[in-house]
């Protein structure tokens, strides 16, 4: 909801912006931001996403790029009035001044410039979600609330650099974008709990998720995002909505990477069940056509169209079709996600066709007993049982799951 506020003085005139963390029933208070139509370019002093047309220049100061996030999406659809007043807050923001100079915005221009600031830059999680323009003659400034004090959030940026420093030391392969993104989304998935409350709260934020360990689905997507800017990986928060399985429609944020030169959607908040205790990677470097599923009212300027990064693909869990000539190679992977630890396994199908010959074969000619059989031929885990298992299924999604029972 945007509102204009009158003020008592002539020649003084107010726009305020007020944003809402995004959570189970709420994405912001300000009016159809999201599917925004991408303006026209002017110069820029940094490199613009991949695909973007390198033949529009910009002339934007140099001290741009150094601020805040490597990878700005939001700040690109900006227009050009909106883009200086972007350039300007975060070149001053982080001294926290009462009021900084902007061009005179309109509001849904103020609204546009304040959602892509921090949508970008998930490091301004000192900043409030309110905002407000104040004119004096032909002069504009922006009045920003802050969270905490400069000593504050210096030291809470020390608190979130340490914690990065510990992810990112766990690392097994950081010059691998897929598995390094794989290890980040387990680690958040690990570390977090997921927390939303209409109260004024951390949950939405960086500082929430990596410190506190509590994050609504902002605060998970922020937390991604940060650790991907760290490591040079290209990545986005998307905000949209989403729809569970009993047909609630709720605000959600998930992210977009770009991993081996490849947009995926990635929504890290939705493969950490909050009513179970293992880890899912229903929603790890999907297609839009996978997230369009249960996920809507987004935009992002280029396509997610290969599932070749999905984690499914990349550990022989996916399949186009699948017959009992199959089960062998199954019984390998499956043996491989057994010594790595895992009690539950999941298989992702193609399409319809490719999950019904699965189930036909699977379960209702209970081969997957003898995939399990011949799975403790190739791995070194063997106390489990390959006459008996749980599993369940979605053939919305083309998906089943089994739950091992262990000896």
């Amino acid at each position: 909801m945007k509102s204009k506020i009158a003020a008592a003085v002539i020649a003084v005139i107010l726009f305020a912006v007020v944003f809402k963390a995004i959570g189970d029933s709420d994405l912001i208070t300000i009016e159809d931001t999201v599917s925004r139509a991408q303006h026209t370019a002017t110069q820029y002093s940094y490199s613009p996403p991949a695909g973007a047309d390198s033949s529009v220049s910009f002339s934007i100061p140099a001290q741009t790029a150094s601020q805040g996030s490597p990878f700005k999406y939001y700040y690109y659809r900006l227009s050009e009035t909106e883009r200086k007043a972007y350039d300007n807050i975060l070149s001053a923001i982080y001294d926290m001044p009462e009021r900084i100079r902007v061009p005179s915005l309109k509001q849904d221009e103020l609204n546009n410039t304040f959602e892509a600031l921090l949508y970008d830059n998930p490091d301004l999680f000192f900043v409030s979600t309110k905002c407000t323009q104040i004119s004096i003659g032909s002069l504009a400034y922006m009045s920003m609330e802050y969270r905490m004090s400069k000593s504050e959030y210096k030291a809470g940026l020390a608190k979130i650099n340490a914690a990065c420093d510990r992810i990112v030391s766990s690392l097994t392969a950081p010059r691998d974008e897929w598995r390094t993104e794989l290890e980040i989304h387990n680690a958040l998935i690990d570390t977090l709990e997921y927390k939303f409350t209409n109260e004024p709260n951390d949950y939405s934020t960086v500082y929430g998720a990596l410190i506190n360990g509590e994050a609504s689905c902002e605060g998970y997507s922020k937390a991604a995002k940060y650790l991907f800017d760290r490591l040079g990986i290209e990545s986005y928060v998307v905000a949209g909505r989403a729809t569970d399985s009993d047909g609630t429609s709720e605000a959600h944020m998930w992210n977009i990477v770009r991993v081996n030169g490849d947009y995926c959607q990635l929504d890290i908040t939705w493969d950490d069940p909050i009513k179970s205790d293992y880890r899912t990677y229903a929603y790890f470097n999907l297609t839009d056509e996978q997230i369009n599923y249960d996920h809507g009212s987004w935009h992002f300027d280029y396509d997610c169209a290969s599932a070749s990064q999905s984690y499914y693909v990349a550990n022989g869990l996916y399949y186009t079709s699948y017959s009992s000539a199959d089960n062998e190679a199954l019984a390998q992977a499956v043996a491989k996600q057994i010594d790595g630890g895992a009690d539950v396994f999941e298989l992702r199908f193609s399409s319809a066709s490719a999950y019904n010959m699965a189930r036909r074969a699977l379960i209702d000619e209970q081969n997957i007993y003898e995939v399990l059989y011949k799975a403790k031929k190739y791995g070194s885990v063997k106390n489990y049982s390959h006459t008996s298992l749980t599993y369940a299924e979605s053939d919305s999604t083309y998906m089943m799951t089994f739950f091992l029972n262990f000896e």
